[in-house]
């Protein structure tokens, strides 16, 4: 009797181990095929990138990125717009699957976050009030109250910290005044348009954002104007939940689609559409 109870026992603990293992062992692509559906962070306020347009949907070069990925998948999307600092600091408990925002691979992400293949390019640029006569060179901007996105690598940047793999970085031999930090960079970018020295000197954002805001932002566009070169150009990726297991199946699969549409020109023609420009590297 003993004996089969023991039988019974192994038998039983060996199938409970079995279906445990099956259920760890799936992984987030599985996860978002079962579903038939891929959650998707973004910003809704980061033109033109992404935004909302007049009737209240989401629009933009990240957003058109996002809608193609899920068709090659054959899945559907649900887009999700928590606050940028909660994407990069990962554990994000499977609330969403993956994050197309423009997402700089640094080294201290790549503690928390995977990434994929870059999908295009970004050129950082500072920009003024169009008013200003004083500050003709970023080397005037030392001592000058600058605004920037919290937790960005312009952020990064301008504190002389940012790191990035494979791209060589110059920082400039000045300090800010001050560095004021905002959610996004719609905010610093509408504070710097109330008027010349007011809130901030200048701001530091893309050259893309900026560009985008002095055409159609602030209402009927910003009183803005970019100085200088771009000291620096970074490589954006998708960014996936390190702490979510079994992910890097899901990462392969996208850097195929990444290629897909890079070979077929997808991404070419979605980067001249939203930014009037290439943006897209060689892979």
């Amino acid at each position: 009797m003993k004996k089969l109870f023991w039988i019974f026992a192994l038998i039983l603990s060996g199938l409970l181990a079995f279906t445990g293992n099956s259920i760890a062992g799936k992984s987030a692509l599985e996860d978002i095929m079962t579903a038939k559906t891929i959650v998707v962070s973004t910003d809704a306020n980061y033109a033109p990138q992404s935004f909302l347009n007049d009737k209240g949907e989401l629009e933009g070069f990240d957003i058109s990125v996002a809608r193609e990925v899920a068709k090659r998948l054959g899945v559907k999307i649900k887009f999700i717009t928590p606050d940028w600092d909660l994407i990069t600091a990962g554990k994000w408990g499977k609330r969403w699957d993956i994050s197309i925002g423009s997402m700089t691979p640094t080294k201290e992400r790549k503690n928390a976050l995977l990434f994929t293949l870059p999908y295009y390019s970004s050129p950082a640029q500072f920009a003024v009030h169009k008013d200003n006569k004083t500050i003709k060179t970023i080397a005037d901007l030392a001592g000058k109250t600058i605004g920037v996105a919290s937790e960005t690598t312009n952020e990064r940047y301008l504190q002389k910290d940012l790191s990035i793999e494979d791209v060589k970085i110059i920082f400039q031999d000045w300090k800010a005044g001050k560095l004021k930090t905002y959610p996004t960079d719609a905010n610093h970018i509408e504070d710097l348009s109330l008027g010349d020295g007011l809130r901030l000197d200048a701001v530091f954002s893309s050259r893309q954002t900026i560009n985008e805001a002095i055409i159609s932002g602030c209402g009927k566009g910003c009183p803005l104007k970019m100085i200088g070169e771009p000291p620096y150009y970074e490589p954006l990726s998708f960014a996936l939940d390190k702490s979510r297991a079994n992910s890097q199946t899901l990462v392969d699969k996208l850097n195929e689609v990444i290629k897909s549409m890079n070979e077929d020109g997808t991404l070419v023609k979605l980067s001249e559409k939203f930014y009037k420009t290439n943006l897209i590297p060689n892979l």
